[in-house]
């Protein structure tokens, strides 16, 4: 394929081990691989920016007000070096750099390529009206899962022609660098940062609901964050003991590889990363029937799907799984061979590639 002089606007890069922050640097990385000229702006610094570990050029812009003259200014002087610099297309990661610079990146004479990867929760009514005036600027919109893509078209106004589902690609899992101290028994995992939106608080409840019958049930949750009111939560429900909740890792496998049983009990997911992580090992996921979470889990082949914040459902199907062992064993076999199927990274180079060229095709 031709190659192309692409530009990938950020917001900035503080934690290259987060979900998008992941993806963002695997894309690149993969680019300049197959021989595109690639360089990044990000409106603000960061340490892992300034260490130059991504290997490419790297220009901060030093944006950090959206409605400002100064920044309008600053993104005029970037949009008239895009230029100069025969840029072709620009895609921006994160959404202070999709709210601010598809006028700029037209202006530049670039394709414009916008980037979503959640389900909206940082919509504001405010935000919405203009991203729907944006998008008269925005030539494509790179969704990973249809999900995201309806709620994009729901919401932005981005015709469903200008949508694009490109699935988001992984890497066959790291090998097990150390063993980890769990207490005897089956295990119930999480992998995500304690947030609200993730709803952890129904995992402790489906534990303590499941406390009579499985009485050595472990629940581990792998992620930054406060755990006071879960451990308070715990505490109330008298399994503070089998709740672990062993903060941010950096290799979030070493605990994995020990869950019997992966939950997610999101109440909005766009793709999650971490079930992707949770098939790869083998492991069943009982998750929300939310977002892209039914574009990855097939109900009753690789995992169970629940209605959000159904505690009840969600220990039934850990009940069920913990009681029918060869259940478990049959979704862990289809748990492997559905993601090695569908979720490659060179797949995803492969569709990014692809729409780049399919984009600067039509804009000619």
């Amino acid at each position: 394929m031709e190659k192309c002089n692409i530009a990938y606007l950020i917001d900035t890069l503080v934690n290259p081990n987060a979900g998008t922050e992941g993806q963002f640097i695997k894309l690149v990385q993969g680019m300049v691989a197959r021989g595109h000229s690639v360089k990044i702006y990000a409106l603000r610094g960061s340490p892992y920016l300034a260490s130059n570990v991504l290997g490419v050029d790297v220009e901060v812009l030093n944006i950090h007000r959206m409605a400002s003259p100064l920044t309008f200014w600053r993104l005029f002087l970037w949009a008239l070096q895009l230029r100069r610099e025969g840029v072709a297309l620009v895609q921006t990661f994160f959404n202070d750099a999709s709210v601010i610079a598809p006028m700029f990146i037209k202006f530049a004479k670039c394709v414009a390529v916008i980037s979503r990867r959640d389900m909206g929760f940082w919509y504001t009514s405010g935000l919405i009206r203009l991203l729907r005036f944006n998008r008269r600027w925005v030539d494509g919109a790179i969704v990973n899962s249809n999900a995201v893509g309806e709620k994009t078209t729901e919401c932005e106004w981005i015709p469903n022609s200008r949508v694009h589902v490109i699935y988001n690609g992984y890497l066959p899992p790291n090998e097990v660098e150390a063993k980890v101290s769990i207490p005897a028994g089956p295990v119930i995992g999480l992998v995500a940062n304690i947030r609200p939106i993730k709803r952890m608080q129904d995992a402790v409840a489906a534990l303590g609901m499941l406390s009579d019958k499985h009485p050595d049930l472990q629940l581990v949750i792998v992620g930054g964050g406060d755990p006071k009111p879960l451990i308070q939560q715990a505490e109330q429900l008298g399994v503070a003991e089998r709740l672990h909740c062993v903060g941010g890792q950096k290799a979030p496998q070493n605990y994995i590889q020990r869950f019997d049983i992966a939950l997610l009990c999101s109440e909005s997911e766009g793709f999650s990363n971490a079930i992707i992580e949770y098939l790869q090992w083998g492991k069943p996921v009982v998750c929300t029937r939310t977002g892209g979470n039914p574009e990855i889990v097939t109900h009753g082949e690789n995992g169970f799907l629940y209605p959000v914040g159904d505690v009840a459902v969600l220990a039934g199907h850990i009940d069920e799984l913990l009681s029918e062992r060869e259940i478990l064993a049959s979704m862990g076999h289809q748990a492997c061979h559905s993601v090695a199927t569908r979720f490659s990274m060179e797949h995803m180079f492969e569709c990014h590639e692809r729409l780049y060229h399919q984009l600067l095709k039509e804009a000619r």
